[in-house]
């Protein structure tokens, strides 16, 4: 097995590797394994394609794993290893009934289970605080009346009497109201689960965590063992004493590309190590009722909360698929899996696969999610996730700073407020937790308020767009009016976390406490308080240090709705036939808290995790990560790509076919001239590189339409148009219309298709080989200026570049443009065979090429040509493009050939049985040159044992006799091989 892999060892860490590693992946592994063990920063750009994803894993699971003292094939070895049998109850013979988890109700013990052990004989359970929670005893009802019916898929919730909590209980049961977990208890080393998580309510047995190999949390034979295995002092040890290593967090920028990342980690020596996935409920939901509705979120908040008497069964069968050794042992997911496999899982077990995965974290070394999930305060609470002392790989980090700035700020419109303050009214006019319910209704109504009284005084910017604009600590002193201050917003806090509280107090029952479930706030006002707070949070934080940092803005604008009147001349109601219908313009008001300062966001994680390590394709200019994220990055790299010079075209044109200048500044892209120039830029390149063409401009469709140019573009190529906006399904529907134009192309010379940076085509697809011979670009992609966040951006970047070390306003807004251009510029050459053009027109280019190309990734820069006139240009361009196809047209030439041949040879033997006319026919296809001789070998090495299977017999002397008739050894080899595999 060993053999397998190429081994590499790095700053003394074994590394084993899928193949051999090119210098950037080398160079990315040390870069990695230097951090990961000096604690320190890396910030890593390696060209899209070099096999950057591949180093990522390998060396950071190889440093994992290296902390154990283990080879990886030991680990992986004893992962699927059988517990020997022994006498604890954890062994015999029903364990996978019982339930010896921390927070479990005694009432969940399997029937088998011994009286002194339903009476708490335990002492780990009899210790435990949290056996008796709510969740814990409404479990067994829950689970009683599943079994009743398990193909029910909602359970009546009825309301319950049950005798109060303990203090203790209740203050631990009201921080895992918050997803977080209160370990201020001595426990065992055991997995503790969350008494409102699926397993608290639906317990079961984990093999791998309450028994790993070698140790039970029960029986004495374990404790002699201790451990002491764990000897370095890297790995922090857990609440029950127990060493543990650094969990790693991998993020990138979607799910697509997580998918990505899966596949390659099943190419590795790592693929065994346990994982799980973080996504959203529109990837992983599968309850019918839910899927079919637009804010998924929210159904599922209303079926857990039982209303409507509806609950959902996927998530009470978690526990079926909740560890990793159950995942990996008894549902053959042992090796890495994507998101879709989990759910066809969680489908035919009727498990919920959105609330498995979070259960999947505990034990797993590697966790997969988008990078937001690490960076947003509210998800990280939602999902449970501690980023103390553990590592964080955030892939695809170009969009890192913006994707910062977003999770700190939050946006409510004024309807929302509303719709928060009347479900608070109803709450408190019906007496339901009064007191904790007015001071947040209390909120709504001085924020809506505030709004209707500042929307008078509002300075239109654009046509029926009108905003005003506070800094942070003017809101402050806003929020000082409506009594929302340092010292009242904590107890805001506590009054919104207790009315998130499904039970209440009731007056004693024959000398009793008892509690009773209550009404709760709706998913959306749940919604939308957490994120009003989470905002509010950061600005009071540490005596409103970050209040600098944002901006408040109210946004005016306008929207047009359908009203329908149904009156007739004298006022009564008519029939349907009078209905009119009139359009009526309606005022929209957002309230807006802009962060303009990502290092509040990364201020949560910074200084907490062990490692962080961003990488991308396309970081640079690189100078701006280090002062925007307030994170030193001891460790930069700059790989170079892997492809040979000769495999790109890297090149400027200034004019066009017709000696236009082009210009592309905002001035000129408008006009006509520039359009027109522009395509017949276009058409020319489409008929002279063939396949697949991608252009990033403005759509001049109209225009071109208009000329007939769009009609002489559809000659050559099928032309698509990315959408903007839209479902998500459409735009797939269109991409997959792209690649069948180019692989099944008929009298059309492949395709086109015009996107626009920073749009889904920009970011993240694959478009290898023949989807993307060509990538024109066509300008430079500023932000839009006029926009107010951009606007706001360059202000604050102003005001504090001296103080704080930021970039100017102008260099961190060029930073944007470039960055966007690197990306687009990426989606050509996906590995290591890949050729391609890139093309980039803009006349400023070769007029200032010390500003302009400074902001182009390293490796592009370094083939960069600067071409005078357009006809040299497409000279060159024409050149290269038929250098290359020629070679891939004999490659496939050659490949037919083998084919054919490869045919013909068995329709022979299948018309022949003698094994002489086999050898005859082999021999008869001499190898022409030594590149078609060593394809030919590897087909037939791979095709012969299949042709003789039918008749395995052949005697030795006939090898002997045709081998001095043979053309070339090789094929004599082929054939011994061959029969000896068949023996």
């Amino acid at each position: 097995m060993s053999s397998m892999w190429s081994e590499y060892t790095i700053c003394g860490v074994k590394i084993k590797f899928p193949c051999k590693a090119y210098p950037s992946q080398l160079a990315m592994m040390n870069s990695i394994v230097r951090g990961l063990n000096g604690s320190q920063h890396c910030l890593l750009e390696s060209p899209t394609g070099s096999g950057k994803s591949l180093a990522l894993l390998c060396s950071a699971l190889a440093w994992q794993q290296s902390l154990n003292g283990k080879p990886v094939d030991e680990g992986l070895s004893k992962k699927t290893e059988v517990p020997l049998s022994c006498c604890c109850t954890c062994h015999s013979k029903n364990f996978t009934h019982r339930d010896l988890n921390q927070g479990t109700s005694p009432h969940f013990n399997s029937p088998s289970t011994l009286p002194s052990e339903r009476n708490g004989s335990s002492s780990t359970c009899q210790d435990s605080p949290e056996k008796n929670t709510l969740a814990a005893k409404l479990s067994a009802k829950k689970q009683a009346s599943t079994c009743r019916d398990e193909n029910d898929d909602f359970q009546v919730e009825k309301k319950r009497i049950r005798h109060v909590e303990t203090t203790q209980q209740i203050r631990k049961r009201q921080c895992f109201e918050k997803e977080a977990y209160h370990l201020d208890t001595p426990v065992a080393s055991a997995k503790i689960v969350k008494p409102n998580s699926p397993l608290g309510k639906v317990n079961a047995f984990s093999p791998q965590n309450i028994c790993p190999p070698g140790q039970c949390s029960k029986c004495c034979c374990s404790a002699k063992q201790g451990n002491s295995q764990e000897s370095s002092n890297t790995i922090k040890k857990d609440q029950g004493g127990k060493f543990k290593r650094p969990k790693i967090y991998f993020g990138t920028r979607t799910h697509k590309q997580i998918a990505q990342i899966t596949k390659e980690l099943r190419r590795t020596a790592y693929s065994w190590v346990p994982m799980t996935i973080l996504s959203s409920r529109d990837h992983t939901c599968v309850h019918p009722e839910v899927i079919g509705n637009f804010n998924r979120k929210e159904k599922c908040m209303e079926f857990l909360d039982g209303k409507n008497g509806k609950s959902c069964y996927f998530y009470h069968g978690v526990h079926k698929i909740s560890d990793q050794h159950t995942l990996q042992t008894l549902h053959g997911m042992c090796k890495a899996w994507d998101i879709e496999e989990l759910v066809s899982l969680g489908k035919k077990l009727k498990a919920c696969p959105y609330y498995t995965a979070r259960e999947l974290i505990g034990d797993a070394d590697i966790v997969f999610c988008p990078y937001n999930y690490l960076l947003d305060a509210q998800i990280r609470e939602s999902m449970d996730i501690n980023l103390k002392e553990q590592v964080v790989i955030l892939d695809e980090a170009h969009n890192i700073e913006d994707c910062a700035r977003e999770s700190a700020s939050y946006s409510v419109t004024e309807v929302q407020l509303r719709f928060a303050r009347d479900e608070l009214d109803i709450l408190v006019t019906n007496n339901i937790r009064k007191k904790d319910h007015e001071p947040l209704r209390a909120v709504c109504y001085s924020l809506i308020n505030w709004l209707e009284a500042n929307s008078e005084h509002l300075v239109e910017r654009d046509y029926e767009s009108s905003c005003k604009i506070w800094s942070g600590n003017e809101m402050l002193l806003n929020l000082y009016k409506m009594g929302i201050t340092t010292s009242t917003f904590p107890i805001l806090q506590e009054h919104f976390s207790t009315v998130l509280q499904k039970e209440e107090k009731l007056p004693p029952v024959h000398g009793k406490e008892v509690a009773r479930e209550v009404p709760i706030l709706s998913a959306s006002t749940q919604i939308m308080l957490k994120g009003l707070f989470m905002v509010l949070d950061y600005l009071f934080r540490q005596n409103s240090r970050f209040a600098d940092d944002y901006k408040i803005a109210i946004q005016q604008t306008y929207s047009w709705t359908n009203q329908i009147d149904i009156s007739d001349k004298n006022g009564f109601f008519a029939p349907p036939k009078n209905k009119k219908r009139s359009r009526q313009k309606i005022a929209v008001r957002v309230l807006n808290f802009w962060c303009l300062n990502p290092a509040v966001a990364f201020s949560d994680i910074n200084g907490k995790v062990r490692t962080i390590v961003l990488t991308s394709g396309t970081l640079s200019p690189m100078k701006s990560f280090s002062s925007e994220l307030g994170v030193t990055f001891a460790i930069q790299l700059e790989a170079n790509h892997v492809i040979n010079n000769s495999q790109v075209w890297v090149g400027t044109i200034g004019s066009g076919p017709k000696g236009r200048n082009l210009c592309a500044t905002f001035q000129h892209t408008e006009t006509f001239e520039f359009q027109d120039e522009v395509g017949a830029l276009l058409l020319s390149v489409c008929q002279t590189v063939s396949h697949g063409i991608l252009c990033f401009l403005p759509s001049y469709k109209e225009r071109w339409l208009h000329t007939g140019l769009w009609h002489n573009l559809e000659l050559v190529k099928t032309v698509i148009v990315e959408p903007q906006g839209g479902e998500k399904t459409d735009f797939d529907e269109l991409l997959q219309v792209y690649y069948d134009s180019i692989k099944y192309k008929g009298e059309k010379d492949g395709a086109l298709l015009i996107a626009v940076c920073r749009g889904k085509v920009s970011e993240g697809l694959d478009f290898s080989d023949d989807n993307a011979r060509a990538v024109i670009t066509i300008g430079i992609p500023f932000p839009n200026v006029k926009d107010l966040q951009v606007e706001l951006k360059r202000q604050y970047n102003d005001h504090h570049s001296k103080l704080r070390g930021l970039l100017p306003g102008r260099q961190w807004y060029e930073i944007q443009a470039y960055r966007a251009l690197n990306q687009a510029l990426g989606r050509c050459i996906r590995h290591r065979n890949d050729w391609g053009a890139l093309i980039l027109v803009d006349d400023r280019f070769r007029n200032n090429p010390n500003r302009y190309i400074s902001g182009l990734s390293k490796w592009i820069r370094q083939q960069i040509q600067h071409h005078s006139t357009f006809e040299s240009a497409l000279e060159s361009l024409a050149e290269f493009s038929k250098k290359h196809q020629k070679i891939i047209d004999i490659s496939k030439k050659e490949q037919k050939c083998i084919q054919d041949s490869k045919s013909t040879l068995e329709e022979s033997y299948l018309e022949n049985d003698s094994p002489t006319y086999l050898l005859d026919t082999l021999s008869y296809l001499p190898p022409e040159n030594p590149m078609k001789c060593e394809t030919k070998m590897c087909v037939q090495e791979l095709q012969c044992p299949k042709v003789i299977t039918k008749n395995s017999f052949l005697p030795s002397d006939i090898i002997s006799r045709k081998e001095k008739g043979m053309k070339s050894s090789a094929h004599l080899y082929l054939i011994k091989k061959s029969f000896v595999i068949e023996k």
